[in-house]
């Protein structure tokens, strides 16, 4: 705030000045002005430096001039340098508005003074106490108040207010002033502000005794049993109450006493009412006497509904205390006793049907009479073409199918959680009945037995297998190779050194010409270290994409056999012009490390008999991915190693023969080049492991898939291509290698295997399915099923949840996890939603009559039922494929049945059909052999076909 305030001015003497241009100026005589003294200081003082909010005082301006001469009828201008504290007026007057301090000033002349002045508020005259209430409960908590004023009676307000209480023992009180009764007493409650105190009393007493509660309320005894009751006291807001007098009292003393801990004692049969009082207030128990000897009684059975699989509690009387005494049945089935006193059963519900059910209890040999308690079993209700995939064991055990009284048929599949092909698991599926032997026994029929027509079953086994076994020693070898890049990388750095192991620091591998000779280290029995196994080899093939290489020691030359050099270059204008592709744009790029390795753009196909003793047809390693610095048996680049023929001639059934081993080899080359795309994939984003073996071998198959449907049978995803002709040149054939109408359609690529393994091979997990799992072979089995049964689950996965099967298959490779984890993550769903959908669709898709678009049950790719239908028809093939359809579920008929099934293998199944008229509710169950406790890996899916 700033106030002006000026005086009339005069000259009251005569002042002769001489200025410094010699001209004198004079006041006086008031015939002329003359200039007045110039303000050199302004001292501006307060009658008070401390002042009370509200009240005013008046400042005063001292002006002087340079010489100390006080000056007078000056315009003086007045300003707060806080007006919230204090204002002032034109005259010098000042009012205290707020606490605090504000800085004064005056100015005049061109010249200001200050003082700074202190508001103080107003002082607490009075502190009053009040309290919600002055009688409390102990335990309960009630706020108190207090209200400050100053002299004039004025609320103030914003001061401190320190709370206290004159025992604590007796009540305690906040800094907020929030007091909790602690005991029965009386206390003084205090506020103090300024040294104004203020105070309130305070009573602190017991609460009433409002309720009392005796347990257990009613309870059925015998003639000279015990029973310990207990009294609960409660307050009116339902506080438990303690330390209050009980008394206990009997409405019959002649069959009951009761002494004063609540303790009875019966003596005779009858009924007794046992009382409890304290405090006025009384609750009771009743008490069923019965004579000793006789049979137990069962009072109430909790839950309200019995549900099966989970816990239930029976109360009574005269039940064994030793567990194993007691029985429990319901609806005629046992049931497990898990626990038990002289008034309580505990038990697992068995699974039975819905609704009342009869309640049986024994103990000792002594039955009590039946109670009737409802049941409750989960009910499944389809229509034709809906699925149900019970994803947890509790909700698989014991289901129950809502009938509709038509003719139906359902197909069920039990699998097992287990991830491991060595888990096995035992169970038997029982329908409508309560125990093991209640009804007759369904026996599963023998799978059919495999023809040994099949030219490469055994062959292809024993390659798939070692070929297997060196994928896990790869696995193996990756892990170690990353450990020795990673402290090479360490030392280099700490030496500060550059490494200069990549091909990118050295240039580019120049490309060679035909007939150029190279040596590549073979490691297939040795590992990465290994650099005494050399093979020299010749380069046959030069092309956009592929290289290829004959070991100059191989017994049959493709320079001595013109069809079997017609054969490589075959190999490579595929891989140049088919598979290239087909890997790059489904998986990822084989060359994506290419400019860190030998940069030259091409993959190696190196092809020598040294491979033919291995077991193995072809392999790649993950070896050649680092650097020899890392693997000092590296051939740092993308290398790919195959098996050679060994005779001259012709013979599409024998690997050993040129055509033979062409028809073989021209899918092999895109199966291993898929392995080096996810082993460069791996090492390029530094995973920390490679791919589980069965989940690399399943999607290398999917390799060959891609580039059959592609280029070879011209179809789309999900076209549900079925089998077709020699005309259409797809599945057809490629189980019919010598049809001159199919080779001439294809000349490059014909003869090939196609999809023939994935068919074919998959057919022992058809006809035995519980016994092949997808994670690999079992202990003492032998063969290669995994690669097909895995390729098959994961087809089903990219059917179902797959955007493509490019988006799928560059997701598995380019993830840093692996095996189930890495393959549910992709799908996006449970892997027990995966196993039973997969399972389901194995049977359902296609199947003769069901209509219904129900993803979960179809292989929208592959038409499997005309597949084998077409194989069954084919005069080549019928022999191994006696029927039209591999899988044989076991048959069922609605109503009571037992089916006994052992070593359910992980991620397997086994199949029922469930058929008949469906007059009412059918129950399925499942349970251990011989109905013991189940399995926790077992799973059950149902479909509705009919």
């Amino acid at each position: 705030m700033t106030r002006s305030f000026r005086a009339a001015t005069s000259c009251v003497a005569v002042l002769f000045l001489l200025s410094s241009s010699g001209i004198v100026q004079a006041c006086g005589g008031g015939d002329s002005p003359s200039q007045p003294p110039a303000v050199a200081a302004v001292a501006v003082t307060a009658p008070s430096s401390a002042i009370v909010v509200g009240t005013t005082q008046r400042l005063t301006a001292t002006l002087t001039t340079a010489g100390g001469v006080v000056l007078a009828d000056r315009t003086v201008t007045w300003t707060s340098g806080n007006l919230n504290v204090a204002t002032i007026s034109a005259d010098g007057t000042m009012t205290a508005v707020t606490a605090g301090t504000a800085l004064i000033s005056a100015t005049s002349g061109g010249q200001t003074g200050s003082t700074t002045v202190t508001v103080l508020p107003v002082p607490v005259a009075t502190v009053t106490v009040t309290l919600a209430s002055n009688l409390v409960f102990v335990g309960a908590s009630t706020p108190a108040t207090a209200v400050l004023r100053d002299g004039s009676g004025a609320v103030v307000l914003g001061r401190q207010i320190i709370w206290a209480t004159s025992d604590i023992r007796v009540a305690t009180i906040s800094t907020s002033g929030t007091i909790t009764a602690v005991a029965p007493g009386a206390v003084t409650i205090t506020a103090t502000s300024e040294t104004k105190v203020g105070t309130a009393a305070l009573a602190v007493v017991l609460p009433p005794v409002e309720m009392v509660a005796v347990s257990p309320s009613s309870v059925v005894l015998t003639a000279g049993d015990t029973q310990q009751l207990t009294a609960t006291l409660r307050d009116a807001t339902g506080n438990t109450l303690s330390g209050r007098i009980v008394v206990w009292s009997t409405s019959n003393p002649s069959a009951a006493t009761v002494n004063s801990a609540g303790l009875v004692t019966t003596l005779t049969a009858g009924t007794v009412v046992v009382t409890a009082t304290s405090e006025g207030r009384s609750g009771s128990a009743t008490l069923s006497v019965a004579a000793s000897g006789t049979a137990p009684v069962v009072i109430s059975i909790s839950p309200a509904t019995l549900i099966p699989g989970a816990p239930a509690t029976i109360s009574g009387v005269r039940f064994d205390t030793a567990s194993s005494r007691n029985t429990v049945s319901v609806r005629g089935a046992s049931a497990t006793v898990l626990a038990s006193s002289a008034n309580h059963i505990t038990f697992t519900v068995p699974c039975v049907n819905s609704g009342n059910a009869d309640v049986l209890v024994s103990a000792a040999g002594l039955a009590a009479p039946q109670v009737l308690h409802p049941v409750s079993v989960a009910a499944r209700t389809l229509s034709v073409g809906q699925s149900l995939v019970v994803s947890n064991n509790a909700g698989s055990l014991c289901n129950e199918l809502i009938t509709d009284g038509a003719t139906a048929r359902y197909i069920v599949a039990v699998f097992s959680a287990a991830t491991s092909q060595n888990t096995l698991v035992n169970f038997e599926i029982a329908g409508n009945t309560t125990n093991s032997g209640a009804a007759a026994r369904v026996v599963a029929p023998a799978p059919l037995t495999m023809t040994a027509s099949s030219p490469e079953a055994s062959e292809n086994a024993t390659r798939d297998a070692a070929h297997w076994q060196m994928l896990e020693r790869d696995r193996a070898q990756y892990e170690a190779s990353r450990a020795r890049a990673a402290q090479l990388a360490r030392a280099n750095a700490a030496l500060g050194v550059r490494s200069s192991a990549t091909r990118a620091s050295l240039g580019a591998a120049p490309l060679p010409v035909v007939g150029e000779l190279r040596d590549f280290f073979f490691t297939f029995n040795g590992g990465c270290q290994t650099v005494s196994a050399v093979m020299h080899t010749k380069a046959l093939y030069v092309g956009s994409r592929a290289i290829i290489w004959e070991d100059t020691t191989n017994t049959l030359q493709s320079s001595n056999d013109v069809a079997y050099a017609g054969f490589y270059q075959r190999l490579g204008q595929i891989f140049d012009q088919d598979q290239y592709a087909t890997i790059r744009d489904n998986f990822g790029d084989p060359l994506i490390r290419d400019p860190l390795t030998d940069a030259d753009g091409r993959v190696h196909m190196v092809f020598s008999s040294r491979l033919n003793g291995t077991g193995a047809a072809a392999y790649v390693t993950s070896c050649d991915q680092f650097s020899r610095t890392v693997n000092p048996g590296s051939n740092f680049g993308e290398v790919f190693y195959g098996q050679v023929p060994t005779t001259s001639g012709s013979n599409t059934s024998s690997t050993n023969f040129p055509d033979g081993w062409f028809y073989f080899m021209a899918r092999t080359v895109v199966h291993e080049v898929k392995h080096i795309a996810s082993q460069a994939a791996r090492v390029a984003n530094n995973a920390p492991t490679f791919e589980q073996s069965w989940l690399e071998e399943g999607t290398a198959r999917h390799a060959e898939e891609m580039w059959v449907r592609d280029y070879l049978h011209h179809v789309a995803w999900k076209a549900n291509t079925g089998f077709g002709s020699a005309a259409t040149g797809g599945l057809y054939c490629d189980f019919h290698p010598t049809n001159g109408t199919c080779n001439a359609l294809d000349p490059l690529r014909r003869p090939s295997y196609g999809m023939r393994r994935q068919f074919n091979e998959i057919r022992d997990k058809l006809l035995a399915p519980w016994d092949w799992s997808p994670y690999g072979d079992g202990t003492g089995q032998t063969g290669s099923l995994f690669y097909q049964t895995t390729w098959s689950l994961v087809r089903y996965a990219i059917d179902r949840y797959g955007a493509s099967d490019a988006t799928f298959f560059k997701a598995l490779i380019n993830s840093s996890t692996n095996g189930v984890t890495n393959l549910t993550t992709v799908a996006g769903t449970s892997l027990d939603q995966l196993i039973g959908g997969w399972g389901l669709a194995l049977f359902a898709d296609d199947y003769p009559g069901l209509t219904a678009t129900n993803p979960d049950l179809q292989f929208q790719t592959w038409n499997l039922r005309n597949i084998y239908a077409g194989l069954n028809a084919s005069p080549n093939w019928t022999s191994r494929f006696p029927t039209p359809f591999p899988i044989a579920p076991v048959q069922l008929n609605f109503g009571s049945f037992i089916s006994v099934r052992t070593g359910l293998r992980g991620g397997a199944h086994s199949y029922y059909e469930l058929s008949g008229s469906a007059l009412a509710n059918q129950l399925i169950q499942l349970r251990g052999t011989g109905g013991t406790t189940p399995s926790t890996n077992l799973r059950i899916a149902i479909a509705r076909l009919q």
